[in-house]
C-alpha cells in the first residue's frame, strides 16, 4: 500500500501548512463538503438539493475507499495548526484511480486518471492543489504509470492555469459530441509525462 504522510510548508507571508494524507472513513464529511462548494455551489440555495447531493456523494466516495490501493487512492489535503503541528479540518481532496482509456474497446488498456480534485475556497492559491497533484502522481508511479490524465471544463481559467504551470498539456476534449451538440459544458483532457525521483 502507498503511504501518503507530505508537508508544504507556503512562504512566510501565507504561514500555512498542509499534511497530505489517505483518506479514512471518518473524512467523508469534510470531503463531500469540499467536493459540494467547489464544483457545485448554488445547490445550497435548495437544502432538500443540497442534501440529496451530499449524500449521493458520500455514498459514492465510501464505495470507493474499498477498492484496493493497488488501483484506487483518494487523498486529503489538511491544514495544520503551526502553534500545535497538528493537522486540522480537511481543506482539500482528490482522487487517483485506474481507468480503462477507450470505452469503445472490448478491453482497453488502464489510464492513471485524476479526479475530484477541490480545495475549499479560503485555502486555494497556497499550495495545496499542486500538492495533491504532486501526491497523485507518486502514486500513479508506483503503480507502474509513466502519464497521468485529467479532465477540466473548458470555461475554468483557473483550474487550467493551475494544470499547465503543473505540467500538464491539452491532449484532447471528452465527450466532444454531447459538448458539441450544447448538452455538456467541454471538458479538456490533458495529460502529463510523470517521471518521479
Amino acid at each position: 500500500m502507498f503511504q501518503v504522510n507530505t508537508e508544504l510548508t507556503m512562504p512566510p507571508y501565507r504561514q500555512q501548512t498542509f499534511r497530505i494524507r489517505s483518506a479514512q472513513p471518518k473524512d467523508l464529511t469534510q470531503i463531500v463538503a469540499v467536493l459540494l462548494s467547489s464544483f457545485y455551489p448554488q445547490a445550497q440555495a435548495t437544502q432538500w438539493l443540497y442534501w440529496l447531493m451530499r449524500l449521493g456523494m458520500r455514498e459514492d466516495i465510501k464505495t470507493r475507499l474499498k477498492t484496493p490501493a493497488s488501483q484506487y487512492a483518494c487523498l486529503v489535503a489538511t491544514a495544520v495548526d503551526l502553534t500545535s503541528a497538528q493537522a486540522g479540518k480537511v481543506v482539500g481532496t482528490a482522487e487517483i484511480s485506474q481507468r480503462p482509456c477507450e470505452a469503445w474497446r472490448l478491453l482497453p488498456p488502464k489510464r492513471a486518471y485524476i479526479s475530484n480534485l477541490a480545495i475549499e475556497v479560503a485555502y486555494r492559491r497556497q499550495g495545496a492543489a499542486q500538492q495533491l497533484l504532486n501526491t497523485s502522481e507518486k502514486i500513479a508511479f508506483s503503480w507502474g504509470f509513466h502519464r497521468v490524465y485529467l479532465h477540466v471544463m473548458a470555461d475554468n481559467a483557473a483550474a487550467k492555469a493551475l494544470y499547465m504551470q503543473a505540467g500538464y498539456r491539452h491532449c484532447g476534449v471528452g465527450n466532444p459530441i454531447l459538448s458539441g451538440l450544447g448538452l455538456r459544458p467541454e471538458r479538456l483532457l490533458m495529460s502529463k509525462q510523470i517521471v518521479c525521483k
